[in-house]
């Protein structure tokens, strides 16, 4: 237990959390000052405060705008309008600057809020694997995932399959059907040989039938470009791509600006759904924010892959200067 928590005179775990849990009852829904708070508990207004950020860290408390509000942004509606998309939320920035890794948690978050309106019990999601997506998936809380079955639309990367199984922290893994396969196979003989696959094949059947589908962007650009830190591909590979006229990638396949596939050696070693199919499905949310993508989500939604594009307020603006 942090430090920080330890400052409540001791109390039993029990007793700290129903006091708590009691605190943050009487503040938020009750709407009591926190000087009345203190004094129904006994305690002071110092301890009060203590207990109300107990509650938020340990997401007892939860602050939530819903994704509705986001959608009905100006820009949210210029990006509908400038990609012909079902949809469009865009995260208000924070700072004029700020980290990929700031950016993308707070874009899964608003993805995970979004997301929430497809999930019931029965319903299917099918799942791209990309850093941000895995944010989104564990951004999602154990109560709405109940009933709820991911499907893998993709093979598995190691380092997010790794990570996923590893922490399921909110019991995500226990809903998730993967792809007993990697993204990119050895050999293309052995590619075959693991589509025809019945297991491998299930989940994909399982997977087209996803009321949702979320996928992340990948970049080519070879300092920020997922697929190299995943080790899917080497920093050689995607110049390659690149000079091929490669922008980005989204399940292992390159797109041009235009959003047109570019042929790789890597083809032919896939296992998963083509972009062609991506596009066939249903509610295909895309997650993906920082300027650096601007190329890579611009040749995705020119590739009409997506109906949902979840990014932040700078991406956006960048976005909006190549709707033409």
């Amino acid at each position: 237990m942090a430090s920080s928590r330890g400052t409540l005179d001791q109390p039993s775990d029990q007793d700290r959390y129903t006091t708590v849990v009691r605190a943050a009852w009487l503040y938020y829904k009750d709407n009591l000052t926190q000087a009345e708070i203190a004094e129904r508990l006994f305690v002071s207004r110092a301890t009060v405060g203590r207990l109300l950020d107990i509650a938020r860290e340990e997401g007892i408390v939860r602050f939530e705008i819903s994704a509705d509000h986001l959608s009905a942004l100006e820009l949210s509606t210029r990006l509908r309008d400038g990609f012909g998309l079902l949809d469009a939320v865009v995260v208000p920035r924070i700072l004029a600057t700020g980290s990929p890794d700031q950016v993308n948690g707070r874009v899964a978050a608003a993805a995970a809020e979004y997301l929430g309106r497809f999930l019931r019990p029965g319903a299917v999601i099918g799942v791209g694997w990309g850093d941000t997506v895995l944010r989104v998936l564990f951004a999602l809380s154990r109560y709405a995932l109940d009933g709820v079955t991911i499907a893998s639309v993709a093979g598995g990367i190691d380092v997010y399959t790794r990570e996923v199984t590893a922490r399921n922290t909110n019991g995500v893994n226990e809903h998730l059907r993967a792809i007993p396969a990697p993204l990119l196979a050895s050999s293309a003989a052995i590619a075959e040989a693991l589509r025809e696959d019945a297991s491998v094949r299930s989940v994909l059947a399982l997977a087209s039938q996803a009321v949702a589908t979320l996928t992340g962007i990948g970049s080519a650009d070879v300092g920020t470009a997922s697929a190299v830190r995943a080790g899917l591909y080497t920093a050689e590979e995607v110049v390659a791509l690149r000079a091929a006229g490669g922008v980005g990638d989204m399940l292992g396949e390159w797109f041009d600006r235009s959003g047109a596939v570019v042929p790789a050696e890597s083809s032919g070693r896939r296992i998963g759904i083509t972009l062609d199919e991506l596009r066939a499905l249903p509610n295909v949310i895309g997650v993906a924010g920082g300027v650096e993508k601007t190329d890579a989500i611009a040749g995705a939604l020119r590739g009409r892959y997506l109906d949902v594009l979840v990014t932040d307020e700078g991406t956006a603006e960048a976005l909006l200067t190549r709707t033409t």
